[in-house]
């Protein structure tokens, strides 16, 4: 396979995400790519990432032709890169062969379309709670896009993501209501909740590339906590008053001011390790540098908000990435403070990730237990790690262990963290 692929009809599409769903099986999504041929391929775009940020220029990819164009394509969309390796082709920042060059071309079409797309829809509700005097916080994405990308197509988003006060959340609900929004998730606790627009079909269009189409979703939150596991929480949410000014098509909203915007970014990225890493860790270095070259990033504020809120251990892994992708971007303070604030089992696992991250298949039980601290912990764990996740659903245990037995086979569950270095 070496050409961009026929596009698969979205009834494929859906039946691939489905058939995933059930054997958590990458082979299911991309038929006739294997991971170690996509990993492999998401690796050679780390490098091209590394010394863009170096600031090198015609930087080539894959050089010696070693991957397919459909591998260095998936792996774009895996790794969220493909619309910035489009632009950077484009502007001759990074140099590619026709195919490859072609496949990220389309990446970059579908991040110029979908991206005022999802600013249009949202509108609606940001209009809706202004109204209401509820004026949210952007966070993520929605926030960084616009802010630090080059454009905000270059920046995959599959949420926006808006932070309000608990106890405006019944007002916000309304408000999003009286602008054709509806759930489309239960409310979790503290409050979060996906709501899709009147226009948003709730299906994917494709799994190569962020379609246009594909649905995307608001989603509403009360609180900066981040749950890693039950008993397990990052407590930034007595932060929150940390805000900055931030516009949206005239609309006057608020984002994180920079030190605890990359406590959260940081917090995030090591919770979401399998989902987008690379893009997600040159985003954190892009926001870590354009605030530094401002004169906005106080490295004393971030230590301090650390201590306050215990949450060093939190960020460890992204922050790690970070300075392993772009050398001196993050103070050797803070990476020694998050380092010494972490778990054994962070220890044995962060110095064997990589920027563009793994094989998705891999379910190392250490890597599952990073966050995991106490004898009671340690236990709940394992019972969630060898027992299938749903212990409400008796229906899950034989799918459950039919995908852990089939991991054992191919050797894929292991102890150990798999050095994804090597």
């Amino acid at each position: 396979m070496t050409d961009f692929p026929t596009p698969v009809p979205p009834d494929e599409v859906s039946r691939r995400l489905a058939e995933f769903a059930r054997t958590q099986d990458p082979a299911t999504l991309w038929p006739g790519l294997d991971e170690a041929r996509r990993v492999a391929a998401a690796r050679s775009m780390e490098a091209v990432v590394r010394r863009v940020l170096a600031g090198e220029s015609s930087v080539p990819l894959d050089p010696r032709s070693e991957h397919t164009a459909y591998a260095l394509g998936v792996a774009g969309h895996t790794t969220g890169m493909g619309p910035a390796l489009g632009r950077w082709i484009e502007k001759g920042l990074v140099t590619a062969a026709a195919g490859p060059a072609a496949f990220f071309a389309e990446h970059l079409i579908s991040g110029r379309s979908r991206a005022p797309r999802i600013e249009r829809e949202v509108l609606p509700a940001i209009d809706a709670l202004l109204a209401r005097n509820i004026t949210p916080v952007v966070l993520k994405g929605f926030h960084t896009a616009s802010t630090y990308f080059e454009e905000p197509g270059v920046r995959p988003m599959a949420d926006v993501d808006l932070l309000v006060d608990p106890r405006e959340i019944a007002n916000a609900e309304d408000a999003l209501r009286s602008a054709g929004f509806r759930p489309n998730s239960e409310a979790l606790r503290p409050y979060k909740r996906d709501w899709l627009g009147p226009s948003v079909e709730d299906r994917v269009y494709s799994v190569e590339r962020s379609d246009p189409r594909s649905k995307w979703a608001l989603e509403l939150h009360a609180s900066l906590d981040r749950i890693y596991h039950p008993g397990v929480v990052a407590h930034l949410d007595g932060e929150r008053a940390r805000t900055q000014p931030f516009g949206v098509a005239g609309r006057p909203l608020l984002a994180l001011a920079p030190a605890l915007l990359v406590i959260y970014l940081a917090s995030h990225s090591s919770q979401e390790l399998d989902s987008m890493r690379l893009i997600r860790i040159y985003e954190l270095a892009t926001v870590i540098r354009a605030e530094r070259a401002a004169g906005r990033l106080d490295w004393d504020e971030v230590i301090a908000i650390l201590e306050r809120t215990g949450t060093a251990r939190f960020t460890y892994p992204a922050l790690t990435l970070v300075e392993d992708l772009a050398p001196q971007t993050v103070d050797p303070r803070v990476l020694a403070m998050a380092r010494d604030a972490s778990t054994a089992a962070a220890r044995h696992t962060v110095p064997r990730l990589a920027p563009a991250g793994g094989s998705s298949d891999d379910r190392a039980v250490l890597r599952q237990m990073m966050w995991t601290r106490g004898v009671v912990g340690v236990l709940q764990r394992f019972l969630r790690i060898f027992w299938p996740a749903a212990f409400d659903r008796p229906g899950d245990v034989p799918r459950g262990w039919a995908v852990r037995l089939r991991r054992i086979r191919r050797g894929i569950l292991s102890f150990r963290a798999k050095n994804e270095r090597s």
